[in-house]
């Protein structure tokens, strides 16, 4: 048998919000499954490595509002999630990303269906500590949740390890257990390097808050059309990486993905106020999206609801 311990599998909202709320590192204050008929399971899996608590967790769709009280990091394997603080959102997906918010997080946090993800907890105590022991920055984190890029030989380095820590079936030595809470723990802080460090790698000039507001109004103008960032960034005289960078540290997101929420928001207002004979297909077309399998998971990501939804609601108004 594997050497995970505390198992936990239920299909009932209340069972799963105690189970957060007493045997892990979270205060939840409301779940809502997304599903359609309120179909609702979730299986949770972990490991205490000793500084590292190591999670697997798997569940249908749902709409969670916590507050994590340690560092979390999610990375996700298959399916969405998505992290939402007031005018900021995030999502993994795939394995590119991980996610991040501490115990300054108050917001948030949705999957898709069938989402599977590893959870990452740890003190930010511990963190801290490693990175003043390695002459590294000791700065504190952003008071706002962050996306890490997985894609790079660290990122992937440290999806890997996660993996293999994990595929292991005998439980180990005490002295391999610690091993592996230190492996992870070094891999925390290569992956947060660049982003406390004062001089860490990449570190690209900031394009200023007047370059990303003409940026944001650009996009908002242009969101039914085959917008491209680099010219968006060309017409402000900077380069695409000074405006992504620029994005991640004002308003933690990317370009892309401010012009994604921003074609959801305008679908959302056509829907709202949909005109006989208007479709969903129709709407999303014109609001720049040409996959509308895509197009239906980010807007019920977005919204809590499918844009047919939306759309009956509307019709149902009028």
């Amino acid at each position: 048998m594997p050497w995970r311990n505390r198992a936990f599998e239920t299909q009932d909202v209340d069972e799963l919000i105690h189970h957060l709320n007493t045997q892990t590192h979270h205060q939840v204050s409301s779940i809502t499954p997304l599903e359609k008929g309120g179909a609702f399971s979730f299986t949770r899996l972990a490991m205490s490595l000793g500084r590292i608590e190591l999670a697997r967790g798997r569940s249908t769709a749902i709409h969670m509002e916590a507050t994590p009280t340690c560092l979390t990091i999610i990375l996700t394997e298959a399916g969405r999630s998505v992290i939402r603080h007031r005018e900021i959102e995030l999502q993994s997906d795939g394995g590119e990303t991980a996610l991040v918010s501490n115990q300054t997080f108050e917001g948030v946090f949705r999957t898709s269906p069938d989402g599977t993800r590893f959870v990452i907890q740890l003190e930010h105590s511990h963190l801290v500590e490693q990175l003043a022991a390695t002459e590294r920055s000791g700065k504190l984190l952003p008071k706002v949740p962050l996306s890490l890029d997985l894609s790079t030989p660290v990122g992937t380095n440290f999806r890997r390890a996660a993996n293999f820590i994990w595929q292991q079936r005998t439980p180990p030595t005490e002295l391999l257990r610690a091993a592996f809470d230190e492996i992870l723990l070094q891999g925390v802080v290569s992956l947060f390097t660049p982003v406390l460090s004062d001089g860490g790698p990449a570190r690209v000039a900031d394009p200023g808050p007047s370059h990303l507001k003409r940026a944001c109004e650009l996009i908002r103008a242009n969101v039914a059309e085959p917008v491209r960032i680099a010219e968006i960034a060309s017409q402000l005289g900077i380069s695409p990486r000074h405006l992504q960078a620029g994005f991640r540290q004002h308003l933690g997101t990317t370009p892309q993905r401010f012009l994604r929420d921003c074609r959801l928001d305008e679908a959302n207002r056509r829907l709202s106020a949909a005109k006989a004979g208007a479709t969903t297909t129709a709407i999303a077309y014109d609001c720049g999206f040409g996959h509308l399998g895509e197009f239906a998971q980010c807007y019920r990501l977005r919204f809590g609801e499918s844009p047919s939804e939306t759309l009956r609601r509307s019709r149902n108004a009028s």
